[in-house]
Parts: structure tokens; C-alpha cells; sequence
């Protein structure tokens, strides 16, 4: 008779199932070891896929899963909707009723953030020189650059990330793995 032995979850961590893999990696907490606060067994997270598929986790690398929001656009929707958020409030923030020209090529985020800028009321212009707002490749880096570095606070730009997707912004994309998992590697 073989037995597996898995290791227990030390201070701080948490042992993960992982059920869905998108811009970044959905699971569910199957352990929690002493001082993880802020997370039970059963929970939902999602957490970036340079982590890999790691089974123990620090909880300060997790985002929770709130209720409405599925693994998949979690797992899908989260990535690039922090780096939407960045874009759209802190890049270049936007009017409502502005002209808004997506001039950058990035396949995972253009319908993000086309989705968002849509529900938050701007308008979307194929032509730069039409265009109140023009989002360029490099202010898709700089946004990128400061959703990677919110530290603490992550948790809020989430629940930001969560509402739009509880609320039906991005309803009509519909995610495509087997892209997303190349362009995100």
C-alpha cells in the first residue's frame, strides 16, 4: 500500500486545489495553516500564474473569489481587468462621453478594456485623430507596471475588477483558453 504524504500549510499559507487556469490561476484553499488570516477551507482564490501551479501559497499572493464571480473569469478576467483599471483611472483616465481610440495591440486586453470604457460610458473610435482619449502600447506598460505593484492594495483593485464583472461588463467577451494560456506564457 503507497500513501502520499502532502505537506501541511506552515504560518501564513495555504494549501490549494487548482480549478481553473486563465490569465491567472482560480483554485480553492484545501488547507489553511496557522495564522493565514483571512482565509478558510473551501474558500475560492485566484492568484497570478507566475506562481505556477503550486499547491502551498502565501495568503498575501491571494486574491479571494467573491460569490457571482465564477472560476473561469476570475481566473480569465482578473488579470486583465487590473491592468485595465490601471489604464482607464491612473494611466489616462476618461469622460464619459469621450471619444476613446484603443491604439495598441495586446489581444487579451483590447476587449477589456474596450468592454470597460464601454460601460463606463466612453465612446470607441477606430481613428486616433477622432479620438478625445488615445491608449497606446505604452501606456499598456505603464499600466501594467502599476497593477503589478499595488501590494495592499490589490484587494481593492479586485473587488473594482469583481463589480465590473458582477454588473455585466464584460458579458459579451467570451474567453478563448487555449489563447489566452499562449499570450499570458
Amino acid at each position: 500500500m503507497n500513501t502520499v504524504s502532502v505537506r501541511r500549510p506552515h504560518s501564513g499559507e495555504v494549501r490549494v486545489r487548482v480549478s481553473e487556469v486563465g490569465t491567472m490561476i482560480a483554485a480553492v484553499i484545501e488547507d489553511v495553516g496557522s495564522t493565514a488570516e483571512g482565509f478558510v477551507r473551501g474558500d475560492r482564490v485566484v492568484y497570478p500564474r507566475s506562481l505556477g501551479e503550486d499547491q502551498i501559497l502565501k495568503v498575501d499572493l491571494l486574491v479571494g473569489i467573491p460569490k457571482n464571480v465564477s472560476d473561469q473569469q476570475a481566473a480569465e478576467l482578473l488579470g486583465p481587468g487590473l491592468v485595465s483599471y490601471a489604464l482607464l483611472t491612473q494611466v489616462r483616465p476618461f469622460a464619459k462621453g469621450e471619444r476613446v481610440c484603443l491604439a495598441f495591440s495586446n489581444a487579451i486586453l483590447k476587449p477589456v478594456v474596450a468592454a470597460w470604457v464601454t460601460f463606463r460610458g466612453g465612446v470607441l473610435v477606430d481613428d486616433e485623430t477622432d479620438a478625445d482619449v488615445v491608449y497606446t502600447e505604452i501606456d499598456c506598460k505603464r499600466a501594467g507596471h502599476l497593477a503589478s505593484h499595488r501590494q495592499g492594495r490589490l484587494q481593492q483593485t479586485a473587488t473594482e475588477v469583481f463589480q465590473a464583472i458582477r454588473a455585466g461588463s464584460f458579458d459579451d467577451l467570451v474567453p478563448h483558453k487555449a489563447q489566452t494560456r499562449e499570450q499570458a506564457a
